[in-house]
């Protein structure tokens, strides 16, 4: 019986360039080593699943999946850039600048930052971020929502409770 690393080696060699050169004629150039990357991956993680008899229909069929994948995410970056494009830009120092949300962020708590960091810079919804941080989505969206709100009394300079929520202060 052959070994997985052999069988891969040999359906390496007898295929990548014909995997390459498919995706190169269907995808940017830069693009390329990626998804033949990912076909790759995926034949690795279904070796067994792959017919002898048909490897690189086989392939194809994947890199064909994966291309689509591809220009799905292609699109929804152009409408992402489209969008924010289309937003009203708010007047000169009316934002915090760059360096002072990082230093509000310094002065938040650990869980609180990187529940932030999922949401902005990973681009994560409350479902994900819970996958993540081993909680329910609804724990992971009060957490965000939370943070969001002790982030922006830090911005601000305005009090938030413990609890993320804006306090009102009345004199008795």
């Amino acid at each position: 019986m052959d070994s997985r690393e052999a069988r891969f080696g040999r359906l390496f060699k007898s295929c990548y360039s014909s995997l390459h050169a498919f995706a190169r004629r269907r995808a940017p150039v830069a693009d390329a080593d990626d998804i033949v990357a990912e076909v790759l991956t995926v034949a690795w993680r279904r070796l067994d699943d792959i017919p002898t008899d048909a490897e690189l229909p086989w392939l194809y069929g994947v890199a064909h999946r994966v291309l689509l994948n591809h220009v799905r995410t292609a699109r929804r970056r152009v409408r992402l850039v489209e969008r924010v494009r289309g937003e009203r830009l708010e007047p000169p120092g009316s934002a915090p600048t760059d360096s002072a949300v990082l230093a509000a962020l310094e002065r938040l708590r650990d869980d609180d930052r990187e529940v932030l960091r999922l949401a902005a810079w990973e681009g994560l919804q409350a479902i994900a971020i819970a996958v993540v941080l081993g909680c329910s989505p609804n724990a992971a969206a009060l957490r965000l929502s939370r943070a969001r709100a002790r982030l922006r009394a830090e911005l601000t300079g305005t009090p938030a409770c413990r609890t993320g929520h804006e306090r009102k202060v009345t004199d008795a």
